[in-house]
Order: C-alpha cells, then sequence, then structure tokens
C-alpha cells in the first residue's frame, strides 16, 4: 500500500463498510463472554467460524481438555462453561491442506481474546448492546478487544475484495480466559505448539504506541501469626494486626525502593504527560488486608496480599529474593512469626525495537492513523507474554481503543468510530505488503 491512489481507494472502501464494521462488533458484544463465569465462549465461536470459512480460512475449535480445566478451576472461583478457542488458518491456493497461503515466505500469528470481564454497576447504556453515541459506540468489549476482532474481519473482506494478496501466511488465534488471569487459551496454544508463525501481532492492547514490552506479575501473600485471647487480657495473647503493622511498614519502604528503577523502555507519552515518567517502572502493590475474628478477640492471624510487576530488566528468582530477604531481617529483629507464599503470573515480555518486524508494525500503524505511534512498554503483563517465552517470536501489541479514554474494565467501555475505521487500514496496509519508512 504505497500507492497514495491505492490509499485512498482503501479510506473510500472502509468508509463504505463502515456499518457492516459496526454491525461486525454489535454481533461480537452481543454475544455475553463475560468471565468468570465464561459460559457462552462456543457461542461466539460457533459466529465466528463461517466468517472466517467464507474469507478461505480453514478453521479448528480447539476445547482445553478436562485435566487443563480442573488446573484453571482450581485456581479461579466461579468458572463454568466449555473453554473453547478459534484457531483460523488461511488455506494455500495450491494446496488446502497445507494451512498456508499463497506460498508466502513467512507465517504470522495474530492474536486477541474473545472473554471480556464482567459488566459491573454505573452503565448509561445497555453493556452488551452497543449504542453510538456520536463518534463513539459504547458496550462491553468494544476496546478489550471485540473490536480489533470486527476490524479484522473487515481487512480480510477488504483484502479479498480488492484482490490483494496477503504477504504472509496468517493465523488467527482467537482464544479465552485472558481476563483471568495465570493461564488462558493462548497459554495453552504455545504448549501445544500451535503459535507457528515468524512473528505475532497482539491485537489486546490499545492504540496510542507500539507496545514491545510489559512487566511481569507476581502475586504475594503473607500471613502474620499471633495468639488469640480475650481482648480485656490482651497481654495473653500476640495481636497478629499490630504485628501486621510492622511487616507493613518494612514493605513501604521496599516500595520505595522498588520503584525509583526504571526499564531502558519507554512508556506512553499519556503516562508520561500524567506522572512525569518517561519509562516503565516495577510496581509494588499491598492491595488487600484481612484478620481479626470478632472486637473482643485478640486476632490470631492477619493476612497481607499484593503484587510485584517487575520489569523485563529483572527476573523472578531475584524478585523472590528481595521479598525474602526483607522479610527475614524483619523477623530477626521483632521475632516475627510469618509465612510467606508468591504466586507467580504472566513473565515480562520484550522485543527489541530494532527488529524489522516492529519497524514495519510501527510504519503501518502510523500511516493508517495519520500520526506518530512511538515504540512503548506498559506496567501490566499480557497473556501473549507467556506465550513468547515458549516460542521466541517476535511480538508488538497494538490495540484498537484508546488506554486515557475507553475505559476498558469499567461503565461505559467505548471506542472511537475513527479508530475503528483506522484499526482496519492498519491491518490491511500491515498484511498486504511490506511496508517502509
Amino acid at each position: 500500500m504505497g500507492d497514495m491512489g491505492e490509499e485512498r481507494e482503501l479510506d473510500k472502501l472502509v468508509e463504505e463498510r463502515e456499518n457492516e464494521l459496526i454491525e461486525y462488533l454489535s454481533e461480537l458484544v452481543k454475544i455475553p463472554t463475560f468471565v468468570p463465569p465464561g459460559e457462552n465462549y462456543g457461542e461466539i465461536i460457533d459466529w465466528l467460524i463461517p466468517k472466517f470459512n467464507d474469507l478461505g480460512f480453514r478453521c479448528e475449535r480447539i476445547e482445553l481438555p478436562q485435566d487443563v480445566v480442573h488446573r484453571i478451576q482450581d485456581d479461579t472461583e466461579g468458572l463454568s462453561g466449555k473453554r473453547v478457542n478459534l484457531l483460523a488458518v488461511k488455506s494455500s491456493d495450491s494446496d488446502s491442506g497445507s494451512g498456508s497461503s499463497s506460498g508466502a515466505k513467512e507465517t504470522l500469528d495474530i492474536y486477541t481474546h474473545l472473554d471480556v470481564v464482567p459488566a459491573g454497576e454505573g452503565w448509561s447504556t445497555p453493556p452488551f448492546l452497543t449504542v453510538r453515541k456520536g463518534n463513539r459506540i459504547y458496550g462491553r468489549g468494544v476496546a478489550d478487544s471485540k473490536g480489533s476482532v470486527a476490524a479484522l474481519l473487515i481487512a480480510l473482506s477488504i483484502m479479498e475484495e480488492l484482490d490483494l494478496h496477503s504477504r504472509y501466511n496468517i493465523r488467527v488465534a482467537l482464544t479465552t480466559d485472558e481476563e483471568i488471569g495465570l493461564y488462558s487459551g493462548l497459554c495453552y496454544f504455545a504448549d501445544e505448539g500451535l503459535l507457528k508463525g515468524d512473528y505475532l501481532l497482539c491485537m489486546d492492547g490499545d492504540n496510542e504506541g507500539i507496545c514491545i514490552a510489559t512487566n511481569g506479575v507476581m502475586n504475594w501473600e503473607i500471613r502474620v501469626n499471633g495468639k488469640s485471647c480475650h481482648s480485656s487480657t490482651p497481654f495473653l495473647g500476640v495481636n497478629a494486626v499490630e504485628r501486621a503493622k510492622l511487616v507493613i511498614d518494612e514493605l513501604e519502604r521496599l516500595k520505595e525502593q522498588v520503584e525509583s528503577r526504571e526499564s531502558e523502555v519507554p512508556c506512553s507519552p499519556f503516562m508520561t504527560q500524567i506522572t512525569g515518567q518517561k519509562h516503565i517502572k516495577p510496581v509494588f502493590n499491598l492491595t488487600m488486608i484481612s484478620g481479626g475474628v470478632k472486637e473482643n478477640i485478640i486476632p490470631p492471624s492477619c493476612t497481607l496480599r499484593g503484587d510485584r510487576r517487575y520489569i523485563p530488566e529483572e527476573n523472578e528468582t531475584e524478585v523472590v529474593k528481595e521479598l525474602e530477604e526483607v522479610l527475614q531481617r524483619l523477623k530477626l529483629e521483632h521475632e516475627l512469626d510469618f509465612e510467606l507464599q508468591c504466586h507467580p503470573g504472566f513473565p515480562p515480555m520484550y522485543t527489541s525495537p530494532d527488529t524489522d518486524w516492529v519497524k514495519e508494525v510501527q510504519v503501518a500503524a502510523s500511516t493508517a492513523f495519520g500520526s506518530h505511534k512511538p515504540i512503548t512498554g506498559v506496567q501490566g503483563g499480557l497473556d501473549v507474554a507467556y506465550a513468547v517465552q515458549k516460542t521466541k517470536q517476535p511480538v508488538c501489541a497494538f490495540g484498537v481503543g484508546s488506554s486515557m479514554e475507553s475505559n476498558a474494565h469499567g461503565a461505559d467501555e467505548n471506542i472511537r468510530i475513527e479508530d475503528l475505521r483506522n484499526y482496519v487500514k492498519f491491518l490491511v496496509m500491515l498484511l498486504h505488503a511490506r511496508v517502509r519508512e
């Protein structure tokens, strides 16, 4: 898509297909794939399969085996329904069973997730019915991340209409359970060797920059032990809540130390505007406290929980060791009785900004959206990090919504219609020909 005439033709066609694009998005949002429980995965896969079949893809409906499902259910309460996922592979013109398209030399995996978070409260529109207000579409999942799925279907259809051949063999992985963390359908795809591309495009994320890095995630839990007794004679017991304050004070000092570091990876310009920081940083959070039985009982235990987000330059072993050493010093100084448990989540993700793949995604996105898209990292975690740790694929995350405006996971989640159209153009430009600066 290097010719201005071709770009104008693409603009015109995307505009003409806007109603169809919004209709596809409406159909996807209408299927309530919120998790927990995740009961309607099969329904959305069954809606998608004929759409991809019509575009020349061979589709496989992949259901997680029961042993994997039981493991996920052990970690997450309230799940029910089959854990269904979709793999759609473009068939070759010369060999319909080969799983490649038009003999391309390179293969691209395109991924996003089909599950969404529950609607929650505070909506001014029905969360599972799309509503158009001015230049925005509202509904649960429009930004995270069903909008990108609708855009992909229209982009592939436009390429068929214009007879534009993909320079990649295309493998589309639309998976589930991303929103519950730890082990998603994409993780299963990676473990089973179903991600075979030379590159991976993650359509989960925002459109403010080309994300090449994420923080790793580790959840932690500290149980501080005491001894219960009647509150009128506290000297006969040990108040675990009061002892936990010693731990909290030490964790606050650790937080200050951890968050004084930074990665070499830049954060988004929007984060810089809000916080003043220029690079992604590690984060240490205390997020939950529970303890005590009744007002007149000295509490026998108090449990602290939180998470540690660690930058790509750190590793899980170092992160755990640092926390253990801080707590061990505290134990010796104050004779504390406690237990620490660490629960690793997704690892960090990093792709070098100097790779050709990153540059091609950046040029296609910047051209399609009409503004420069910087290389960035985010301080959150993605399941795609687990996948590429296994596959070693270069990966970029570039989504359809805005982290500042779309309110993903919140009430009145929304997306600009212009961003939706631009995302269609981005996909066509990326797939059709090698884009150059």
